[in-house]
């Protein structure tokens, strides 16, 4: 069980902008958190594994003055205004700042980001060089989130998220590799063929392992392992491309020029019914329900006779996430 053990207290509103978030709001856009350290005392942060990988979180920490210290996995650093570096719940980190430092803090459920990239854990704790000019887009998106929805929610929290997801796992596949030829690299950029290969062939309904397999020649055996760096399945992969590229499709069309049936069809689904049923689990509404998204802020319009869809909720949206003098576990097995 992934345990808080000791947060800065939230004394202080950030001093860059009146409308940032005050020390005692945490923003919640669709599945992501994004929480602000705006403390007067210096921050200590440890955080054990997480054993549940749904309920564990990718940690994006943005400094915005003053600088973060980080470690994981053996490898240490500092994060320094402008910057960012990625951290995981399913390993034990530390998060710290040796000075009085105000930082926005992103996360990101791991589901979500695995089924964008590959490899994510390659990134953690800043293995590789950031892309300057990505990094700098990423860090802008984020703090313009935070100063644009700090007093109201975005119209289509679920839409956005979407698209910030999206654009973080872009900056951090930006990332320089460098010039790496041992084993794990080679997978890496195998994955990325492999990813790619699907992305560009997701409408197809006969897409199967065996063909992904071919387009690369290696055998099935070694297709699943490369899958299995990512406690996924090619399957699983796969379905999660099709819903998100879905959802897509959906959000970008409210007036139904396109029925729910043409867009299965056109993501890869065989079954509407199937289709349905998988993107209302993985998104906790339904297709038809996700074109009603209310143009005033935060409100989804619901279907007739039925209660408005919100996103999943956990227990610790209500309550601040840096708080002081806290102790909270934040993630139990299931």
């Amino acid at each position: 069980m992934a345990i808080l053990s000791h947060l800065a207290p939230l004394e202080a509103v950030l001093p860059c902008d009146s409308r940032v978030l005050t020390p005692s709001q945490a923003m919640h856009i669709g599945r992501i958190e994004l929480h602000v350290v705006a403390g007067r005392e210096t921050l200590v942060r440890n955080w054990e594994r997480a054993e549940s990988i749904s309920e564990a979180f990718y940690v994006l920490a943005f400094p915005l003055s003053g600088s973060l210290l980080f470690r994981q996995d053996g490898r240490s650093g500092t994060a320094l205004p402008n910057e960012y570096v990625l951290l995981s719940e399913l390993a034990f980190y530390e998060l710290s700042s040796a000075e009085r430092a105000h930082a926005l803090i992103m996360r990101i459920p791991v589901s979500e980001l695995r089924s964008r990239m590959v490899a994510v854990e390659d990134h953690v704790a800043r293995r590789f060089k950031m892309n300057e000019h990505m990094t700098r887009l990423l860090v802008g998106l984020v703090k313009s989130v935070a100063e644009l929805f700090v007093d109201r929610p975005p119209p289509n929290p679920q839409a956005l998220a979407t698209e910030i997801i999206s654009f973080v796992a872009l900056a951090i596949g930006a990332e320089d590799r460098g010039a790496a030829t041992d084993v794990r690299n080679t997978r890496y950029h195998l994955r990325r063929r492999i990813a790619d290969f699907i992305e560009t062939h997701l409408g197809d309904q006969d897409l199967s392992p065996k063909r992904i397999a071919a387009s690369s020649r290696i055998s099935l055996s070694y297709l699943y392992s490369l899958f299995n760096d990512d406690e996924t399945t090619v399957g699983q992969f796969v379905q999660v491309k099709r819903l998100q590229r879905a959802y897509e499709m959906l959000v970008a069309d409210p007036r139904g020029h396109r029925t729910v049936s043409e867009v299965a069809y056109d993501v890869g689904f065989k079954n509407v019914s199937h289709f349905s049923r998988s993107f209302s689990r993985h998104f906790g509404i339904t297709p038809r329900d996700v074109r009603q998204l209310s143009p005033e802020p935060g409100a989804m319009a619901p279907a007739k006779g039925r209660p408005a869809a919100t996103p999943p909720s956990r227990s610790s949206f209500a309550q601040p996430y840096w708080a002081q003098n806290s102790r909270r576990a934040l993630h139990e097995r299931v």
